[in-house]
């Protein structure tokens, strides 16, 4: 097991002329670098960083959009033996909570030094750069595995965010599981060119679409996260450019290429060979639908990836080739059992557990579940940290995940859904993506723009006085509510066809449905949905002035 520090300092990460390109936006250029420039960049920065107190230990915070020279000050911080936490910028709207969100990252995390601009103190990645033109390079101080590598946060999406310690073990263990995994031949540098919108400051970018290629050396180009949040199709177009072979998303981007090739986009996706689906739950009918838009363009379904991963196991737990499991609902929803059946609900496998890492399913109590039997969640292995950050470790090296799902006779995990989210009504567990399904698949409603969500029975639709509702969001009341993103258009109308498409797809009439403009659905900074604010804020009145009165049982 090699350290990433290692890997920069040695071998293919610098040594070799495979290329960093940094996507221009508008009129600007794109900006290339080698492997070993920015490397080198990096050695001159980590000079600088060590007169700005730096030393083995050291936490730093970092607040940047996507740039080579944030790639090399990220090097230059574990060059100096210290760890990083990516702080995210600020979207476009939600201002006030994102400082809400820094503040609370900055207060846990304690940080020696604070890089970016637009934060008291902070010490600006262009003037670290200007003083690194004529710094000495640096030499490497190499980490143990148990020093801290990276200080990742969690979302937050029900309360503050928690830090979870990524040590130099936990991340080179998670690496070399992805190589094994999806094979040496997709890194080597001959053949093959990565490309990623994705944000650094969640683990799927940072760890998956940047370390790894980066510290095997191989060709990458690096899109803002902006560009793509402001014009989805140039995720298709710098694929269709560079002739990509590899790349990810998390399903909700899916759903809008879908879409977009569906309307004849010009993309050529015929140098592709793995496309990665993970982040967020996958929903298997969007899946199919983007792969039958996809292929006349040239992707190979057997391109696509399912794979399930979470910051607290570094980041991959499991891969697969996209394929579903189809399972009697009745039998899922009412027993917990995933009983085979033809034209049953499909459910994406996700894989075997990668190497080192191990799978269990339990129940509430901790007993490990039978075949096919929906329980929580839990791995162990070296890629999994100890414990959060402030917080003492936990007793037992399984790691309860927060996530449903069973496994099936020849050992694939299969995912049902967060366990907070899940709603019990009427002897039936109802699974929040089959709803968002339903709603997303009506004429108006924009992909990826539905969020499904449980009230107190006893709450009065409308009344905007339930309160906060706790912290969770399926499974604190027995009845549905679906907030949608809607084109402009009639709403009462809509309102109707998405209950009427829950109802019937699921069999669970909506209480309520609520249309919001683009954008205002409750969302994290990398586009997953946020239900559980989603729920405080229709408890507190604050989603949206118009309700839809509907009630269940009332859909004609």
């Amino acid at each position: 097991m090699r350290t990433v520090v290692e890997s920069l300092t040695a071998g293919k990460a610098c040594g070799r002329d495979a290329t960093l390109t940094i996507a221009g936006t508008g009129r600007a250029p794109d900006t290339v670098q080698t492997w070993r420039q920015v490397n080198e960049c990096a050695r001159r920065m980590a000079t600088v960083l060590r007169r700005w107190g730096v030393e083995p230990g050291t936490r730093v915070a970092v607040i940047a959009d996507t740039s080579a020279e944030l790639i090399a000050a990220l090097q230059a911080v574990w060059l100096r033996g210290a760890a990083f936490t990516i702080l995210p910028p600020p979207g476009r709207t939600g201002r006030e909570a994102h400082l809400a969100k820094l503040r609370a990252i900055l207060a846990d995390s304690r940080p020696g030094l604070v890089i970016g601009d637009g934060i008291p103190g902070a010490v600006t990645v262009e003037s670290i750069v200007a003083q690194a033109v004529t710094a000495p390079m640096a030499e490497a101080v190499q980490p143990g595995p148990e020093d801290l590598a990276v200080l990742q946060y969690t979302s937050g999406s029900t309360s503050n965010p928690r830090g979870v310690p990524v040590t130099h073990g936990n991340l080179a263990a998670n690496l070399d599981a992805i190589e094994a995994a999806i094979g040496s031949d997709l890194l080597d540098p001959a053949t093959n060119r990565w490309l990623s919108w994705l944000p650094l400051y969640h683990d799927m970018g940072l760890i998956g679409f940047l370390t790894l290629p980066m510290t095997r050396g191989c060709p990458l180009v690096l899109q803002s996260p902006l560009a793509f949040a402001l014009r989805p199709a140039a995720w298709l177009e710098r694929l269709t450019k560079d002739s990509a072979t590899v790349t990810g998303a998390p399903n909700f981007a899916y759903a809008l290429m879908a879409q977009l090739l569906e309307v004849g986009c010009g993309a050529d996706l015929s140098s592709v060979k793995r496309m990665f689906s993970g982040g967020e739950p996958i929903d298997a009918a969007m899946m199919r639908r983007f792969t039958a838009a996809a292929r006349p363009h040239g992707l190979d379904p057997n391109a696509v990836v399912a794979a399930y991963g979470l910051a607290e196991s570094t980041l991959a737990v499991s891969f697969c080739p996209l394929a579903v499991d189809e399972v009697n609902r009745e039998s899922l929803e009412r027993e917990g059992f995933a009983l085979p059946s033809a034209r049953g609900r499909a459910l994406v496998r996700v894989g075997r557990a990668v190497s080192g890492t191990q799978i269990r399913i339990t129940n509430s109590e901790g007993e490990q579940a039978a075949v096919r039997v929906v329980g929580h969640i839990e791995v162990c292995g070296p890629s999994v940290v100890a414990g959060y950050w402030g917080e003492p470790p936990r007793p037992t090296p399984w790691l309860r995940t927060g996530d449903l799902g069973y496994l099936t006779g020849d050992g694939e995990l299969v995912v049902c859904g967060r366990a907070k989210d899940v709603l019990f009504a009427a002897g039936r567990n109802i699974y929040p993506q089959d709803v968002e399904a339903a709603a997303v698949g009506v004429p108006g409603v924009r992909a990826g723009g539905a969020a499904a969500f449980g009230i107190p029975a006893s709450y009065e639709l409308g009344s905007g006085s339930g309160g906060s509702g706790g912290s969770g969001g399926f499974g604190m009341g027995d009845r549905l509510v679906v907030a949608v993103e809607a084109r402009a258009g009639d709403d009462a109308g809509l309102r109707r066809a998405v209950a009427l498409a829950v109802v019937s797809q699921t069999g669970m009439a909506p209480a309520d449905v609520v249309t919001l403009r683009f954008g205002r659905l409750p969302k994290t900074s990398s586009g997953k949905l946020r239900r559980a604010e989603t729920r405080r804020r229709y408890l507190a009145g604050e989603l949206s002035p118009d309700r839809s009165g509907l009630v269940k049982g009332s859909v004609q």
